[in-house]
């Protein structure tokens, strides 16, 4: 008969510890069903990943955590604290970018919070993104948020 997933020296490690690094799990390499449990989140390389993170430091730490124990925001949160100097090194779009791609799309607004929270932010005014400062209409001289649905209704047009 097969062992209970939830009898598993890293299941009992996490439930204790909480989230925690990978490498600390009192035994590395998990059965499938205990996979059913343990998730990692790290961000990676590859397709979308935006290159390899290897060189980062020595690359960085995963943090393993009870999929249906653990709030997604404190798993992110030690993620941050142990890899703290190693993605100093790193722009802050792609820490957000490849975190978020590593979570499933529903929970990706909770990365963004964190990292929003742990001053992670991104300006994307400079780089093809929305303008947040008003624009001023060149016909009626109106401040404006978006000069393009103005135009179409403006005065002096």
């Amino acid at each position: 008969m097969a062992k209970d997933p939830s009898d598993s020296q890293a299941v009992s490690y996490l439930a204790e510890h909480g989230p925690s690094p990978r490498e600390e799990l009192p035994v590395q390499h998990l059965t499938t069903n205990v996979r059913t449990l343990v998730g990692t989140l790290n961000i990676s390389g590859g397709p979308g990943g935006g290159g390899s993170t290897a060189g980062v430091a020595g690359g960085l730490t995963g943090i393993a955590y009870l999929r249906e124990e653990h709030d997604l925001s404190t798993v992110v949160e030690a993620w941050l604290a142990v890899n703290e100097e190693q993605i100093e090194q790193l722009p802050a779009d792609s820490i957000r970018r490849r975190l978020r791609a590593s979570v499933s799309h529903d929970q990706r607004d909770v990365v963004s919070d964190v990292l929003s929270e742990a001053g992670y932010e991104v300006d994307y005014a400079d780089r093809g993104g929305r303008q947040t400062d008003p624009f001023e209409c060149s016909l009626c001289g109106s401040s404006v948020p978006d000069i393009a649905a103005h135009l179409q209704n403006c005065p002096e047009r």
